[in-house]
């Protein structure tokens, strides 16, 4: 079951009809959410978009209030998609779409950014850690997809890992059962069929190891990605004015 979450002052409604799925949020009773909720109600913008998601949003999803929807965001999720606190998701150029199948799970860390044109497709899991910078035109799966009559010649779904502070460039293709480590820098048009270790800086096709850095020096100036950054706008992470 598919469903869009439009945050644009015109967006398209959603199929009202399907089965009522609920949205789980954050605590109530916390200092930081009271924080967050008064935040919102300060920008009447950022207020519509996110009680837009919350009525759109058809599937398990964790949506916190410090979650930064913009634009068209898909969802096909029988299984389980999860949201840490301050992701932010840009789809005003092209859709972001997240398709989890039955019995899966998508989870993304907090503070991470994904820009449009990013599919991420869980039959059992893909994982995003923190403060992880994803480029526009990403793919990433968990498994190899056939036409529906080779479904059962496929081989079973394999975890994707990726850990804190993970920058990847964009038209990055990541395949099944790859753990991409802490740091990694990807460069843009990789592909990347195997594992990659911290604190490196992978290119091509497949993606191989170039350069071994210094993470913490190298990507200092990616860890912080609040809504205020522009940083990595000239690496293709942000639209022009995002």
């Amino acid at each position: 079951m598919s469903r869009v979450l439009d945050t644009s002052s015109h967006g398209e409604s959603g199929n009202p009809r399907g089965r009522d799925l609920s949205i789980a949020s954050d605590d109530a009773g916390s200092p930081t959410t009271a924080r967050q909720f008064l935040k919102v109600l300060r920008n009447p913008r950022q207020a519509a978009a996110l009680f837009n998601a919350r009525l759109r949003i058809r599937g398990k999803a964790r949506l916190p209030l410090s979650v930064r929807p913009i634009g068209r965001i898909r969802f096909r999720a029988d299984g389980d998609v999860e949201f840490g606190q301050g992701v932010t998701l840009v789809g005003d150029v092209v859709t972001i779409e997240f398709v989890a199948y039955r019995g899966s799970r998508i989870s993304i860390g907090d503070h991470t950014f994904i820009n449009y044109s990013s599919s991420i497709t869980a039959y059992k899991q893909v994982n995003i850690g923190r403060h992880c910078l994803l480029s526009h035109h990403l793919l990433i799966i968990d498994r190899n997809e056939y036409g529906i009559e080779q479904r059962e010649v496929a081989p079973p779904a394999a975890p994707v890992i990726i850990e804190d502070h993970v920058w990847i460039g964009s038209h990055t293709i990541i395949l099944p059962g790859v753990c991409i480590g802490r740091r990694a820098a990807m460069g843009a048009g990789n592909v990347v069929t195997r594992n990659i270790p911290a604190n490196c800086l992978p290119v091509g096709s497949p993606a191989r190891v170039v350069r071994q850095f210094d993470g913490v020096s190298t990507l200092s100036g990616l860890q912080s990605i609040g809504p205020g950054r522009t940083a990595a706008a000239a690496e293709g992470f942000e639209p022009d004015g995002g």
